[in-house]
């Protein structure tokens, strides 16, 4: 009789267990489905259902239908959901270091992008952590540049112009202040509609986004000179991730790191192609004064040191690395 009752006991027990570490983790994205992100997060969400016997699933819900990424982030808070892939810089106001890789004129190329992020990318991602976020991926979204409907060959030219930056994104609102520019913050899915009627005719964007979200049919000019890297990230609450156990934990990790590794190459060919395209449609490519927004983004830099914007003693510290690394190169 002890043996039977031993039996049941261990029985529920173990159903018990494997009821506790089941989990469906609810995740929104501005992203548009149908997209290469999508594509690519979906396959990774149907690896981590396989490679876990279905004990977690990822459901997500693209296109912004859950709202903008401020939006999402009080979703996550009240448990509505569980994370979201969102812009870096989305997270800026509860850990700060999320803001390095996207200073203005950061980096000259890809290469040196990739140099950084082996060492500096489980610094963002401890940072995160301390805050109550699990950082399952990170990915490049490539350069941006600044595109309008309207001449972009002198900063002149811009000042009179209704530039538009995502909401809460104080680099992007600074670097224009400096400029003489008034920018107009808003949530990404009310741009292409601010572009049609007129309110908007400015944006900073990467090629291959501007493909993807249509803005591209809105626009005339592309300023050719990067002003930074964007950046988008898959964070999760950590409260809700933990409730996974541990070796489900590694897989979701593992299975999503790799997917994110993949679109840093999809990204950059897309972005490649996206430039030629835009070509094609009968986009000018302007020639900018570098040297002038270089100058602007160096006031932009000191001014948001002094309200901690970024953390000061590692963007030192990247600085460092790229000079080391600059000097190394042919």
């Amino acid at each position: 009789m002890n043996i039977f009752k031993t039996l049941i006991v261990s029985s529920l027990i173990a159903f018990s267990s494997s009821q506790a570490i089941a989990a469906t983790l609810k995740i929104a994205t501005v992203v548009p489905n149908g997209s290469g992100w999508m594509n690519e997060m979906k396959a990774a969400a149907k690896e981590v259902k396989e490679k876990t016997d279905g004990r977690v699933k990822i459901k997500y819900y693209p296109g912004g239908v859950m709202g903008s990424d401020k939006t999402v982030l009080r979703k996550m808070r009240s448990g509505q959901l569980h994370g979201g892939a969102i812009s870096a810089g989305a997270l800026a106001h509860i850990y700060n270091g999320v803001n390095l890789y996207s200073l203005p004129f950061m980096f000259n190329n890809l290469a040196e992008v990739h140099h950084i992020r082996k060492a500096f990318d489980p610094i963002i991602s401890k940072g995160l952590s301390d805050n109550g976020f699990e950082l399952l991926g990170l990915a490049e979204g490539g350069f941006a540049y600044l595109m309008s409907n309207k001449s972009l060959t002198d900063l002149k030219e811009v000042t009179q112009q209704k530039v538009w930056i995502p909401e809460g994104d104080i680099i992007g609102n600074e670097i224009f202040t400096v400029a003489g520019v008034k920018p107009i913050a808003s949530p990404i899915s009310n741009v292409y509609t601010g572009l049609q009627t007129g309110l908007l005719d400015t944006v900073t964007i990467n090629p291959s986004g501007a493909i993807a979200l249509q803005w591209h049919t809105k626009i005339n000019h592309l300023a050719d000179e990067p002003l930074l890297l964007i950046m988008g990230m898959l964070v999760v609450d950590q409260k809700a991730f933990k409730k996974i156990n541990d070796a489900d934990q590694a897989i979701v990790k593992d299975v999503v790191g790799a997917a994110f590794k993949r679109l840093d190459t999809l990204n950059a060919e897309g972005d490649v192609s996206a430039r030629a395209a835009l070509k094609k449609s009968g986009i000018i490519f302007d020639k900018p004064s570098g040297s002038e927004w270089r100058k602007i983004a160096k006031q932009a830099m000191s001014n948001l040191e002094k309200v901690d914007a970024y953390p000061l003693d590692t963007y030192q510290q990247i600085e460092q690395a790229l000079q080391e690394y600059r000097a190394k190169q042919p």
